[in-house]
């Protein structure tokens, strides 16, 4: 379907207008299987650019992936190929999600007594205790107390995350700059 006669732009299907700053799809990411880079595009390695050079592509990216100490005349194209960060779409454009993994987390207390008495919960799973005792200095008896499970508390990684890292296979990002 083609529209004629135009008062106002174009929305797309969120409701902004088209991105006049765009043209050309300047900004555009492209995704190659080999590590090839187009004559129009920049390897997504980080390089600092001087802005008199790629001015369209400043103005719409300006200054969001500089570091300190960046000159005032340049500005940074994303590190997606040095960082090896996942891309990830969300309303929240430019925020950095670390890794980590859920955590692991469980309990056991064996606190009854007699058999069966025991409480398990998360990672630990109850079994038959039968007729089995726990010896102490005490002598025999039916609970010692309780024991918990908690990853966290051996890597930080376990409970940084809600997700975990799917598998995965490299590509090498460009964006568009003329």
């Amino acid at each position: 379907m083609k529209l004629f006669n135009l008062s106002v732009n174009q929305l797309n299907q969120n409701g902004y207008s088209k991105n006049m700053q765009t043209k050309g799809k300047i900004g555009a990411l492209f995704a190659f299987p080999i590590k090839h880079t187009p004559d129009d595009c920049l390897s997504c390695d980080g390089y600092s650019l001087l802005i008199v050079d790629y001015k369209d592509l400043y103005n719409l990216l300006g200054k969001t992936f500089n570091k300190s100490g960046d000159a005032e005349d340049t500005f940074r194209i994303p590190d997606y190929n040095v960082s090896k960060r996942f891309l990830q779409p969300g309303s929240e454009v430019g925020t950095l999600v670390n890794a980590g993994l859920p955590n692991i987390t469980g309990q056991w207390h064996n606190v009854g007594v007699e058999p069966g008495a025991a409480g398990v919960s998360g990672a630990f799973v109850n079994h038959n205790w039968g007729s089995n005792f726990f010896y102490h200095a005490s002598g025999r008896a039916w609970g010692l107390g309780g024991f918990d499970f908690n990853a966290a508390r051996c890597s930080g990684i376990y409970g940084a995350s809600s997700t975990v890292q799917p598998p995965s296979q490299i590509i090498h990002i460009c964006i568009k700059y003329k």
